[in-house]
C-alpha cells in the first residue's frame, strides 16, 4: 500500500479534543506508525469540513487510495464553532460509493472503541453500524494496529485490531514521525492550530473503578510519558511552525510525575516534575505562542492542598495567560456522587475552587486571570432527581457569593459507552425540560455574572483569529484551552484585528473592539456597542469634524468616558 487516506472526523472524549482548532493526537499516531514503516508512503490528510464542500470530488481522490482511513469519535457531548464533527450519516454516504466499494476501509477513534456517541441524552451506538461501509474496526490502539498493518511479515488480513500498547515508550517513534501531517491541516498555514499533547493516559482512580461514566479508569495504571518524550514531540510540531500547544491529554495534570500514580486514588503532586516538564518545553519552545493545559482532578487538589499549590505557581512560571484547569465535579449531590465514585464532597470541590483562585487568579495589568478552574456538570447519572438541580444550583451560587471565579461552567448530558461501569443505564430522575431550564437558569443567573469577572471592560485579549461570520457580527477567539467568544461589528474592510479589548458581556461571550481604538477610524455600529453611548451619540461621533485627542471625544459624548476605555484609544495616525 503506497497512497492512503485519512479523513479526520473529529474526536472529542474526556481527554482528547480534536474539533479545530484543535488538532487530536489520533492523525499524528496513525501517520506516525504508518510512516514508521516507510517514510515514502503518500498520507492525504482532510478533515470533514474540507470534504464537505463536495463529497464527490473527495470520492474521487479517494478511489486512487490504497486504503481508506475515518478518524471519529464524539462521546462527550459538546457544541463547537470551529467545526462539526462527522455523522454517521455522513460517514455511511462519504464510504459508501460504489467506486470505493474495492478499497479497504478502517474506522478509528472513540467511535471504534466506545461505539458511536450521538448526543448527550442518548445511548451510543454499536460501532457495527457502520459495518459496512467499514471493513474493519479498530478496538486497540490505533497506531499499534497500524504499525501491524503496515508490518510487510503481518499486514491488513492478521493484524489485531484489539491490539494495545503496553507502554507509552513504544509508540514515542510513531508521535515524533507523524508531527508532520498537521502541515496538511487547514488551519496549519494561517498559524490557527493547537496541538493536543498527551502526558499520560489512563486515571488514578482506576483503583477505585473511577468514574461510572468514564472511559479512562479502562486503560488500567497510567501510562506516562517522560518529559524528554513529550519534548521531543513539542520540538518536532515547533519545527515545523506550530506555537499553540495543550497539554490536555492526561486525566489529571496535578498527578503529572507523582511517585504514587497506581499506588494512592489521589496522588500526591510532584512539583518538581511538573516544573522541569514545562520549564523544559519553555526551553525547546522559546517562542511559543500558547501553552495551556486541560483537566485536574479537584480531587487531588482537596486532598493535597499544600502540593497543588506549589504545582499551581509551577505551571504558571511557564505557561501563557488565560488558562483554564478542567474540573471533573460532574454533581454535588451526595447521592449521585456515592452511586458514580465521583471525585469528592461539595466541600471538596468549593476548597479546590477556592485553592486555584487563591494562586492562580492573579493577573498581568488589564489581562485574564493567569489559572481558572472550569467546571463541568454532567447529568443523566444514576442516583438522581429533582434534589441534585438544587445541590448544583447552591453549589455555583456558593462559588458567586463568596467572590470566587470560574473561567466557565460545561453543563452536559452524558452518553451512555460501552466499556463503562454506567454501561446502557443513565439517570431517569430529571426530565430533558426539566434540564434545559435549569441549564438556562445557570446561564442567566451565574454565567452572566462571571464572566464579567473573569473579563472585566477593558480586558485586552491578544492576538485573536476568526472564527465565523455570523450576521453582521465576526466571531472571535484566541488560541487556548475553553477560549472566551468575542463578537465585534463588521466593519468596511472587514479586516481582522490583532488585539482586541473588552466593551461588553453576554452570558457566555464578550463584545469587544480593535485595541487600540481609534476614535477616527471607529465606525458607527461600533461606537454603538460601547455602553452608554448609543445610536445618537454615536451619529454625532461620526459627524465630528475633528476627535485629535480624549478631549475632542469627551466634548463630543457630553459623557464621563471611563477609565478603561479612555486607556483604549489612540490618536496616532
Amino acid at each position: 500500500m503506497e497512497r492512503i487516506a485519512i479523513l479526520d472526523g473529529y474526536v472529542d472524549e474526556p481527554t482528547v479534543l480534536g474539533v479545530p482548532p484543535y488538532v487530536s493526537i489520533y492523525p499524528r499516531y496513525v501517520a506516525g506508525a504508518i510512516w514508521a514503516q516507510s517514510s515514502k508512503i503518500q498520507i492525504h490528510y482532510r478533515t470533514i469540513d474540507q470534504v464537505r464542500t463536495s463529497f464527490e470530488n473527495a470520492q474521487r481522490e479517494w478511489s486512487k487510495m490504497d486504503l481508506l482511513i475515518l478518524i471519529a469519535g464524539m462521546i462527550v457531548p459538546g457544541k463547537y464553532v470551529g467545526g462539526t464533527p462527522i455523522s454517521i450519516r455522513e460517514a455511511r454516504t462519504l464510504f459508501s460509493s460504489p467506486i470505493l466499494e474495492d478499497i479497504p476501509k478502517v474506522l478509528v477513534g472513540p467511535w471504534g472503541n466506545f461505539g458511536c456517541g450521538i448526543e448527550g441524552g442518548k445511548i451510543a451506538l454499536s460501532s457495527d453500524v457502520l459495518v459496512p461501509p467499514f471493513d474493519y474496526v479498530v478496538k486497540g490502539d490505533a497506531e499499534v494496529v497500524f504499525s501491524q498493518i503496515f508490518d510487510h511479515s503481518i499486514g491488513l488480513e492478521s493484524a489485531d485490531m484489539g491490539a494495545t500498547r503496553e507502554s507509552a515508550a513504544e509508540i514515542e517513534e510513531f508521535i515524533v514521525k507523524g508531527s508532520r501531517i498537521v502541515a496538511q491541516h487547514p488551519g496549519y498555514h494561517t498559524n490557527h492550530i493547537i496541538c493536543e499533547i498527551e502526558t499520560y493516559r489512563g486515571c488514578p482512580r482506576f483503583l477505585t473503578g473511577g468514574c461510572s461514566f468514564c472511559i479512562e479508569p479502562s486503560y488500567g495504571i497510567p501510562q506516562q510519558r517522560t518529559v524528554k518524550s513529550i519534548a521531543a514531540e513539542i520540538e518536532s510540531l515547533y519545527e515545523l511552525g506550530v506555537r499553540a500547544f495543550r497539554l490536555g491529554h492526561q486525566a489529571d495534570l496535578f498527578s503529572y510525575g507523582s511517585k504514587e500514580i497506581g499506588e494512592e486514588e489521589f496522588p500526591t503532586p510532584n512539583a518538581n516534575a511538573i516544573e522541569d516538564l514545562f520549564s523544559t518545553i519553555r526551553q525547546i519552545a522559546p517562542e511559543l505562542d500558547v501553552l495551556h493545559i486541560d483537566n485536574v482532578n479537584p480531587g487531588t487538589i482537596a486532598h493535597h492542598p499544600t502540593e497543588s499549590k506549589q504545582v499551581a505557581k509551577a505551571i504558571m512560571k511557564y505557561h501563557t495567560p488565560g488558562d483554564v484547569a478542567a474540573f471533573g465535579v460532574e454533581s454535588t449531590d451526595p447521592e449521585v456522587v456515592k452511586k458514580n465514585n465521583l471525585k469528592g464532597s461539595v466541600d471538596e470541590m468549593i476548597e479546590a475552587v477556592r485553592i486555584l483562585n487563591e494562586v492562580g487568579g492573579t493577573r498581568e495589568p488589564r489581562g485574564l486571570p493567569h489559572l481558572l478552574p472550569g467546571i463541568n456538570l454532567l447529568y443523566g447519572l444514576p442516583g438522581e432527581s429533582k434534589k441534585t438541580l438544587e445541590h448544583n444550583m447552591n453549589f455555583l451560587r456558593q462559588i458567586l457569593d463568596e467572590g470566587l471565579i470560574v473561567r466557565r461552567i460545561n453543563i452536559r448530558q452524558v452518553i451512555g459507552l460501552e466499556g463503562t461501569m454506567l454501561g446502557k443505564t443513565s439517570g431517569k430522575g430529571i426530565k430533558r425540560n426539566q434540564f434545559f431550564k435549569h441549564r438556562q437558569e445557570i446561564r442567566d443567573t451565574v454565567d452572566s455574572e462571571m464572566i464579567r469577572r473573569v473579563a472585566p471592560a477593558g480586558t485586552i485579549l491578544h492576538s485573536v483569529f476568526l472564527d465565523a461570520v455570523e450576521g453582521n457580527h465576526m466571531l472571535l477567539r484566541q488560541l487556548g484551552t475553553y477560549p472566551l467568544l468575542c463578537h465585534m461589528p463588521l466593519v468596511g474592510d472587514n479586516q481582522i484585528p490583532h488585539d482586541v479589548f473588552v466593551v461588553d458581556h453576554g452570558p457566555r461571550s464578550l463584545t469587544v473592539l480593535p485595541y487600540p481604538f481609534k476614535p477616527k477610524e471607529a465606525s458607527m455600529a461600533q461606537w454603538k456597542t460601547i455602553p452608554g453611548i448609543g445610536g445618537k451619540r454615536a451619529v454625532r461621533l461620526k459627524a465630528a469634524k475633528t476627535l485629535e485627542s480624549l478631549s475632542d471625544v469627551s466634548t463630543v459624548l457630553d459623557m464621563e468616558i471611563p477609565d478603561w476605555l479612555e486607556q483604549s484609544f489612540s490618536f496616532e495616525n
